[in-house]
């Protein structure tokens, strides 16, 4: 894959998947929690990670352009208090990223975020090494919210660890509670 379709297939894969993250957003961001964080187990069994409150689960298969491949990925969204809505999305590309593809698929996760609303603009990215791979932790705000994340290439996975709410309320100690509680089982690929 070369890098321009890279990048196009992460900005189409984020805006479809910000589009339903909103729409699910708005229909929790009330929703009764509890104080006890829960571990869960992702459903592709690499990972897992605490959520202050029961996730949700949102599975879906794209088709790309080719029109043979498919990326599916796994959401796993959960509210806390007024603070926002935590975020894990597990995406699997038919082919692993490598040579230096791993970031540029990133960035393009990234660009899909910041372009997806035109008020969005990028506070800080800072491109770091986790596990041996490239990752990206962010900070976007845009209007009156803010997302908060770090994504994670891995092969043919993305990882995006992420909180998003409203400016003014973000916890950064909550989001690095969530963040640090994210544990590979076994490494992919």
């Amino acid at each position: 894959m070369n890098k321009a379709l890279i990048k196009k297939i992460g900005i189409w894969f984020l805006a479809l998947s910000l589009f339903g993250f909103h729409l699910f957003f708005r229909s929790i961001a009330h929703a009764e929690t509890s104080s006890s964080w829960l571990k869960i187990f992702a459903k592709s069994g690499e990972c897992h990670i605490s959520f202050p409150s029961t996730p949700q689960m949102i599975q879906q298969t794209l088709p790309l352009a080719d029109g043979i491949s498919r990326l599916s990925y796994d959401v796993y969204l959960a509210p806390h208090e007024d603070k926002g809505v935590f975020l894990l999305l597990i995406a699997t590309y038919p082919k692993a990223l490598s040579g230096g593809h791993e970031i540029a698929g990133l960035e393009g996760l990234l660009s899909g975020i910041v372009h997806h609303n035109p008020e969005n603009e990028l506070i800080y990215a800072d491109l770091i090494e986790l596990h041996g791979h490239p990752a990206m932790n962010f900070l976007i705000e845009g209007g009156n919210s803010y997302f908060r994340g770090q994504a994670l290439m891995i092969g043919n996975k993305l990882y995006l660890i992420a909180m998003e709410g409203f400016k003014g309320k973000m916890d950064e100690k909550v989001y690095i509670r969530f963040l640090e509680s994210f544990a590979f089982i076994s490494l992919p690929g």
